[in-house]
Formats: structure tokens, sequence, C-alpha cells
């Protein structure tokens, strides 16, 4: 709706500032006049946001991740849940019986951010990946100490399924 209230002042404005006969009023733009530019209007916007997403291409990418130290007895998964959900992050956490936590954690990468359409570029990651792994290994729970952290089986391909979500939330596995 006001996308055509916008394009309709401007329609007249267009109007006004090419006319060489005296200025007709707001009033005199026609209805067909405003129909006609706000459907060539709509149908370039939609050809852009079609482009947009044909070479903005979503693959998801899926890290696994152990973290050893005094990660198990304090609070370290509900934690590591909040801030994977904080940054938008999607897969799951559990403890081992090693006394580690252990999990996936997905993310989206555009090629935008990436630069690439191949899909196979996997040293790319994104701020959230980088924000999660900075926090697995520095932060953790108020009462965990972390003595080390690794990262590893970056898994994305070029297919069909890297560009659907293996998970929809980031879980706790008890």
């Amino acid at each position: 709706m006001k996308a055509s209230i916008y394009l309709s002042v401007g329609l007249f404005l267009m109007i006004y500032a090419s006319s060489t006969s005296p200025p007709r009023s707001p009033l005199a733009v026609t209805s067909s006049e405003i129909m006609s530019s706000t459907d060539e209007a709509d149908t370039k916007n939609n050809d852009a946001e079609r482009d947009h997403q044909e070479h903005n291409i979503t693959r998801y990418i899926t890290i696994k991740f152990e973290v050893f130290g005094r990660v198990q007895g304090v609070f370290f998964r509900k934690y590591t849940k909040a801030k994977a959900e904080e940054l938008g992050l999607t897969g799951w956490c559990r403890n081992t019986p090693r006394g580690t936590v252990q999990g996936e954690f997905e993310y989206a990468l555009s090629s935008a951010e990436t630069g690439t359409d191949n899909g196979n570029n996997t040293d790319e990651e994104s701020w959230e990946a980088i924000a999660f792994q900075r926090w697995l290994c520095r932060t953790g729970s108020p009462k965990s100490k972390i003595d080390e952290c690794t990262f590893s089986e970056k898994l994305s391909s070029s297919s069909s399924s890297a560009r659907t979500r293996k998970y929809d939330a980031f879980r706790v596995i008890r």
C-alpha cells in the first residue's frame, strides 16, 4: 500500500515536471496511469528479487565440536543452547562418558558472503559461527573451566541437500 502511495506521488511529480502545459492537480492523474505504473514497478521488483535469490544461494554448513575441561555439572549444555539460539544457530550438544561436551552446530552461508556460487568453499564462516566457536572455547557457562575445544568435520556440499537445514533448532541431548 505504501509503495502505491509513493508511486502515485512520484508519478504525479514526474508528470508535473515533464509537462509543458500548465500543471495538473493531483486529481488529474487517472487511475489507469497509476495502475499501469504500479504494475511496472511490481514486475521490476519481482524480477530484481528473483535475480537476487538466484545469485544469493544459501548453503548450510555443519561443524562438530568437543569441549574439554570442567564442563559437566556446571550447566554448560544449557548455556550452550542459549548462546546458539541467541546467534540463530541450530544443532545439538550432549555430555560424553569421557567428561566432555560434544555436539554439532549448523549455520547458513550465502554465496553473497563468500563471493562464490560453487558451494564447495568451506573455508568461509559466518560471524555467528566464529562468535559461537569463540564462546565455546573462551566463555562457556559461568562455573565452567575450559581447557581445550576442538572443531572438526566441517560438512558442506554443492548438492541440493546442502541447501536444506539438517536441524530445525538447537537441542540438548540427555
